[in-house]
């Protein structure tokens, strides 16, 4: 794996971006994209399932419906293409930027508090830079990309 793929794919601050829902060629954006081409126009028929198989399921199509068009238009570019669409006050780009260094972890401030992260999402930062830390940035970048980021 090239370091430019791996930049690609892996924030400064250790999330994979291709595993986000956001991100433009992620998993989660091709796959609802391929569910709305399967599913062609069943809202149309999604009232008909209803009464058909008198399962009340359906009546929440729409609201499905909205959620999978919403995963399918996100168009987010990566955190070191553009600001962080889903966490708009982030710190770690511009630091990163500032600092000149690729990943968190190779700061010599590293952990800091310009994260402006959540005490949750803090400690889930902490750790993924130590395990990168002591299993290499290639390593980690291969099992990043085949788990989910929301397990």
């Amino acid at each position: 794996m090239t370091d430019a793929t791996i930049k690609e794919t892996i924030a400064p601050c250790g999330l994979c971006c291709e595993t986000c829902f956001a991100h433009v060629k992620g998993d989660i954006r091709k796959y609802s994209l391929q569910l709305k081409e399967k599913l062609g126009n069943f809202h149309i028929n999604a009232k008909r399932f209803e009464t058909l198989l008198g399962n009340p399921i359906f009546k929440k199509y729409a609201d499905f419906k909205e959620m999978l068009d919403y995963f399918a238009s996100e168009n987010c570019q990566g955190c070191r293409n553009e600001q962080c669409k889903m966490f708009k006050n982030c710190g770690v780009r511009p630091c990163h930027q500032e600092k000149g260094v690729d990943f968190c972890f190779q700061c010599e401030e590293f952990p800091c508090d310009r994260t402006n992260f959540d005490a949750s999402l803090y400690k889930g930062w902490v750790a993924i830079n130590e395990i990168i830390r002591k299993k290499g940035i290639e390593t980690y970048c291969e099992k990043a990309r085949n788990r989910p980021r929301y397990g």
